[in-house]
């Protein structure tokens, strides 16, 4: 029987792993504690590989898109190694075709022969990527704006007392990845993973910090902050359609990864000075052009509270050309106030246990702020029917605390949820999908009861309200999909080929 994964970044994780294949069936199913702690020795020292030809061992007709998020989540020693085109096309990777998932850093020139964003038309022209195409000499540079879940996260154990089951580790020599991993969620282990990246909250301070004896940071640390791709996920297809036109990492292709945990305080704090250091250094180095930023879900609220509360018009006229949002949440997401009351059921991993991953997450500002809320001249909707009670969008935080998520209501009393509804002040290409059936509404026996679910149009994760924030914006171009999932725009063929030509053009 096929070992399988499914990564769908975004809010949207599929993982069936099947932990009783992954070494030729002698693991029990679930995994007992020792067989858990074998598991864990056995991969640390090097057995990454012999899960990923696991979980390549296709003989059914999966789809090349599932598979290439898990693809470059697991380490390839054989692709990674390879440093120039000549030694990508000797080889083959599990699709069959030249290595087009390698690792993208400054240093590796690969450029996906066989893939159709590849301009060259031979092997041979494949060894010198000058002969590819010819390349403008002068690019606008682009910054990509991860989205929730879209960021690589490695966690260092200092004195963690509080595990989660005796598997767990309490110290760890150095940083270690825990998001996302495929050996941090497999049974038993992913317990240690939810508590890994627990936050704690502070409701006098209205301080957020990392769980008790953990340490996280982007994946990498700072070294993949600004000339790497390595620590947002899902943009790999976009990144090497970008280079395939002549953009380099470092010098006009740029991430700006965050910790997709926190919200507006901690972005005010640290992440928006980074950001706009960053734009600073892209336009400088460009010869003053002017910075494309591209945003996917999450990092719509991201990047449009950085242009209206973080940098002033002055700033913007000069350093920003446009910004192009992918599935743009700009008022959150319903579905969220569901993960923080009951939890969603696992996001397709059938071992997940509903209320450790919703507890887990519970302290998290990110969720807090991706609570619906009242925009100015909205409808002040009923969110959820019970009852004693019918909550509406400006009684979300009440909803909240009545079912239990007394964090999440603190935080958007505190203001810490205000998603705002201004005009970003710069050019915006807002491209988002109107018809595909989304949570919209709940019915319950009380606030913390599971729910009924009612639904309304949206791309399957944000609902219309959510995605049309955009549409009454002063400079704005609408570009609307028909049937296209919220996580599926990262690795559609048509939407790669709108945003490269898009940023390329004059």
């Amino acid at each position: 029987m096929l070992l399988r994964c499914t990564v769908f970044i975004h809010f949207s994780l599929c993982l069936s792993v099947l932990a009783a294949e992954v070494f030729n069936g002698n693991f029990p199913f679930p995994l007992s504690e020792g067989d858990i702690k074998a598991l864990n020795n056995a991969l640390s020292e090097g057995d990454i590989k012999a899960l990923n030809n696991a979980l390549f061992a296709s003989d059914d007709n999966t789809e090349e898109e599932e598979l290439i998020t898990l693809e470059n989540s697991i380490f390839d020693d054989e692709c990674a190694a390879q440093t120039n085109c000549g030694d990508c096309t000797s080889k083959k990777s599990h699709f069959g075709q030249g290595c087009r998932w390698c690792p993208l850093t400054s240093g590796n020139t690969c450029y996906s022969y066989g893939d159709h964003n590849n301009p060259c038309s031979s092997e041979e022209q494949q060894t010198d990527p000058d002969q590819c195409a010819p390349l403008a000499d002068v690019k606008k540079p682009v910054v990509i704006l991860p989205g929730l879940i879209g960021t690589g996260l490695d966690a260092k154990l200092t004195d963690k007392k509080d595990k989660a089951n005796p598997t767990c580790y309490e110290t760890t020599d150095d940083f270690f990845q825990i998001w996302i991993s495929v050996p941090q969620l497999l049974p038993v282990v992913y317990e240690c993973t939810m508590s890994e990246w627990e936050l704690k909250y502070d409701f006098e301070t209205e301080e957020v910090k990392d769980n008790d004896g953990v340490e996280i940071r982007i994946h990498g640390g700072e070294a993949n902050y600004g000339p790497s791709v390595d620590a947002v996920m899902g943009w790999e297809q976009i990144a090497h359609a970008l280079q395939a036109k002549g953009y380099k990492l470092g010098v006009d292709l740029f991430s700006a990864p965050f910790d997709f945990r926190m919200g507006r305080k901690q972005f005010h704090d640290y992440d928006y000075p980074k950001l706009k250091n960053l734009i600073e250094e892209a336009y400088v180095n460009s010869g003053e052009q002017q910075v494309v930023l591209a945003s996917i879900s999450y990092g719509a609220p991201f990047g449009q509270n950085f242009l209206v509360e973080f940098v002033d018009e002055d700033w913007k006229d000069k350093y920003i050309d446009s910004w192009i949002s992918m599935s743009g949440v700009f008022n959150g997401a319903p579905m969220v106030v569901r993960q923080l009351i009951t939890g969603m059921p696992g996001y397709g991993i059938p071992w997940v246990d509903t209320k450790v991953l919703r507890d887990s997450m519970r302290n998290w500002p990110a969720l807090a702020w991706l609570v619906p809320g009242l925009v100015e001249g909205g409808d002040d909707r009923v969110v959820t029917y019970t009852e004693s009670h019918n909550y509406t969008l400006s009684e979300v935080s009440t909803l909240l605390a009545d079912g239990g998520a007394g964090e999440a209501a603190d935080m958007i009393n505190k203001s810490e949820g205000m998603l705002t509804d201004a005009d970003p002040g710069v050019k915006v290409y807002c491209w988002y999908t109107f018809n595909i059936p989304t949570e919209y509404a709940y019915a319950a026996v009380d606030a913390g009861s599971e729910p009924e679910i009612f639904y309304g149009m949206g791309d399957g994760t944000g609902d219309l309200h959510s995605l049309n924030r955009c549409d009454d914006w002063n400079d704005v171009e609408i570009t609307l999909f028909d049937g296209l999932a919220h996580s599926a725009f990262m690795g559609n063929e048509t939407v790669t080929e709108m945003l490269v030509e898009l940023v390329t053009s004059a």
